[in-house]
């Protein structure tokens, strides 16, 4: 497949095909979903990059969207605020992240996180591993208490 710079970003924009190992990624690289309020810059996750043992994503967040409460069941999570801000969940714990604010969140435990500002929040998340054999992402968001904390 051709990476066309001139195609129009709709929900996934696929990276181009390298034949080498990918180790280096320029900003035209990346793959880029763009989802309701939301978009990531996929850097390296399983299948797009050499690294079996890291993802890493950059990701944007405008006001009043955010990641509904989820687990990652067979990964640790770091995110680091580059700008803007957030209110961020760990299960019950709920801290207002600034630039230059990161948060450890180890696998299987409830997070979530919302833009409460009137601007874009940007910040990079590094989960790991990157090879794993269940889902990358559970949606807990419905269950309780994390229903009634959202609201909170």
């Amino acid at each position: 497949m051709d990476f066309d710079r001139n195609r129009v970003e709709t929900d996934i924009i696929p990276m181009p095909v390298l034949s080498a190992p990918r180790r280096f990624v320029a900003a035209s690289e990346v793959e880029v979903e763009r989802l309701e309020g939301k978009t990531h810059h996929w850097y390296f996750k399983d299948g797009l990059g050499d690294s079996e043992s890291l993802v890493f994503v950059r990701a944007r967040i405008v006001p009043g969207a955010g990641h509904p409460f989820h687990t990652h069941p067979e990964m640790d999570e770091i995110i680091y605020v580059l700008e803007g801000s957030m209110t961020q969940w760990l299960e019950h714990e709920k801290r207002e992240l600034r630039p230059g604010d990161s948060i450890y969140i180890p696998r299987g435990v409830a997070h979530g996180c919302i833009n409460r500002s009137t601007a874009e929040c940007e910040f990079l998340a590094i989960l790991s591993p990157a090879k794993i054999n269940g889902p990358f992402a559970v949606d807990v968001s419905g269950d309780e208490p994390w229903r009634s904390l959202a609201e909170s």
